[in-house]
């Protein structure tokens, strides 16, 4: 029966957890996360397309994504030594956890602490995934027929785009 089978023109919401390879993943990136998307006519990395093309709902899949289609090659240029008095909570700079807060300006700005000690900290402002692979764990939650709706919505989000 192809009507719960991932293929072309059909609404897909799947669940995924993302692991990095090798290492410990922080807790905000492995956190689990639903979507649903019209497969076919919205984008999607085409390593996860091919690897649910053909699943069924209900199905698990694993997908390894390497770096180049993920967070890219660890930049070593992306450690840099900080002032502690640059930040808002120097109280909160641990070694070996990510420190956070927002700019001023409004940006977000994360890194994690590898030292501290006079006053300073290296940061490490790399993405904790760079030059590792991405784990995902995928469970196809729901295949469904795409309604007229479905198709509009996709129009919608994905006008401009070419």
């Amino acid at each position: 029966m192809d009507d719960k089978k991932v293929m072309p023109n059909k609404v897909i919401t799947l669940s995924y957890q993302l692991e990095i390879e090798g290492k410990e993943t922080p807790p905000w990136f492995s956190r689990p996360m639903r979507v649903s998307f019209l497969y076919g006519r919205d984008p999607l990395m085409p390593l996860i397309e091919q690897a649910i093309t053909g699943a069924k709902e209900g199905d698990e899949l694993t997908v390894t994504i390497p770096p180049e289609q993920a967070y890219g090659p660890y930049d070593k240029s992306l450690v840099q030594e900080i002032s502690l008095d640059q930040l808002k909570n120097p109280d909160q700079v641990k070694e070996g956890e990510y420190y956070q807060e927002v700019t001023p300006t409004g940006r977000q700005l994360m890194f994690l602490v590898l030292e501290k000690k006079n006053g300073k900290v290296i940061a490490d402002f790399n993405h904790p995934a760079a030059g590792h692979n991405v784990i995902m764990k995928i469970k196809i939650d729901e295949v469904r027929e795409a309604t007229a709706m479905d198709f509009a919505a996709c129009d919608m989000r994905n006008c401009g785009s070419g």
